[in-house]
């Protein structure tokens, strides 16, 4: 079990690293998406997918053959396609489905999985050593955290979990992960946000430093007001995000190794783990990191980080 601070540094997943198996198609026709087609008629509003992307359509038009990326004036980037809302960062934007969810990837080398915002009722997460190979680790349960006591386990509804994953992948550089989400009689179910890739220790050790007692976790909601002109208000909904701060004790020596993991993530949202026990998961996060390191003593450096939270 991992006590010490971490961080994922994740593979970019392209269309190409999507494989055969992966039940989201593009486009998502049952999920109503509709591609887009050179040279056809369009209405203001008509919504369109292309190069894993929707598009809306912003002025009426017939017999464009340029593409929505191409052709800004006419369309407007809406965000993500279902195939690949797994991988633009948010747990918020969802590739959804009725019954089974399920992404087969072929990232290369990782040796970690971490999953954002699962919707159904169980999850299994397995790793091959090459595609369609033995399998070399898997993880599979129910999306439930357990009854915080005995009066939550008779009287009230387990909660969803945020997050699940899978560590301790082996030595594999043509790895295939496949990470899928069931709910049973063809129940909804969802897939927030994937992320694979290999994570890094900031070499905090539990014996003598780590993370230090005062990090703290502040959710933040981006749910906000919209006041109207007779006194009324509308309440437009958001997602919320869990923004961490903390400070790690690490040893001198390992401060420019620390600096330079900083350096290769600092534009970049990631996992970020201030401790694997599963009592301090509330300063576990997605989101982006930043912060500075300190020359403590001879034979103590401090991180100083601040990892603001993603949808």
């Amino acid at each position: 079990m991992n006590t010490s601070a971490r961080v994922m540094v994740p593979v970019k997943i392209m269309p190409a690293m999507i494989a055969a198996g992966t039940t989201v198609a593009e486009p998502n026709v049952a999920g109503g998406e509709v591609a887009w087609v050179s040279g056809a008629a369009y209405a203001v509003n008509d919504v369109r997918t292309h190069q894993g992307a929707k598009w809306s359509c912003v002025r009426a038009h017939t017999g464009r053959t340029t593409p929505p990326p191409a052709d800004l004036s006419y369309w407007l980037r809406k965000g993500p396609s279902d195939r690949m809302a797994p991988f633009d960062d948010y747990a918020s934007t969802k590739a959804r489905g009725q019954g089974t969810v399920s992404f087969v990837l072929t990232p290369g080398f990782v040796t970690g999985v971490s999953v954002y915002g699962p919707e159904g009722a169980a999850y299994a997460i397995t790793a091959r050593s090459t595609p369609g190979g033995p399998v070399i680790r898997e993880k599979h349960g129910d999306l439930f955290a357990q009854a915080a006591g005995f009066w939550e386990l008779l009287f009230a509804p387990l909660p969803a979990l945020e997050k699940v994953s899978l560590d301790g992948i082996p030595l594999a550089p043509n790895a295939e992960i496949t990470v899928t989400v069931t709910a049973p009689a063809n129940g909804a179910v969802a897939v927030g946000d994937i992320k694979v890739g290999d994570w890094r220790q900031l070499i905090g050790d539990a014996d003598w430093g780590g993370v230090e007692y005062g990090a703290e976790a502040e959710r933040k909601s981006y749910t906000y007001r919209r006041d109207n002109d007779d006194g009324t208000y509308d309440i437009v909904p958001r997602g919320n995000a869990r923004n961490v701060t903390c400070r790690i004790v690490i040893d001198a020596e390992q401060a420019m190794y620390a600096d330079a993991i900083l350096g290769e993530i600092i534009n970049v949202a990631v996992p970020f783990e201030a401790s694997g026990l599963p009592r301090y998961g509330y300063l576990n996060t997605l989101g982006f990191v930043s912060g500075g390191i300190r020359a403590d003593t001879w034979g103590t450096t401090s991180l100083n980080l601040s990892i603001k939270g993603n949808i």
